[in-house]
């Protein structure tokens, strides 16, 4: 996508680029090497872009969502060979806030990025984990 929109943007002298990677690109969690090794790359390919398209006036950052309650985390669920509440209070565990996110809590921070009130953010990575990268 970022290869698609580069040339406007350039065109234009301004954009902003974000990039949906993960906790999991920061973290290393059992089983999950070839998904946590895609969000890595994500938060590196966000500094390259930062740090060529500045000049543009372009900024690019990237969003590292946690456990967020999707349909996936039924399916996660099902996979562990337990319920939803049970996976619930799990992940909440982890959590400094003690519980799971929510969809429109990663969308509120993808409209801020995207936002003119923030001109400035540019090659960051943005944590939306509840704090669990944080204990």
């Amino acid at each position: 996508m970022a290869k698609a929109v580069v040339p406007l943007m350039k065109k234009q002298r301004s954009g902003s680029i974000i990039q949906m990677a993960s906790m999991s690109g920061s973290i290393a969690q059992s089983e999950f090497v070839p998904y946590s090794t895609t969000k890595g790359a994500i938060l590196q390919m966000t500094r390259n872009l930062a740090l060529d398209l500045g000049p543009f006036n372009i900024r690019c950052n990237s969003i590292c969502p946690g456990t967020i309650f999707t349909p996936a985390t039924v399916t996660h669920a099902t996979h562990l060979n337990i319920t939803v509440d049970e996976l619930i209070v799990e992940e909440s565990k982890k959590q400094c806030l003690k519980r799971l996110g929510r969809p429109e809590e990663v969308a509120n921070l993808i409209v801020f990025l995207a936002s003119d009130l923030c001109h400035f953010a540019t090659g960051a990575s943005f944590a939306v984990d509840g704090g669990y990268t944080t204990i």
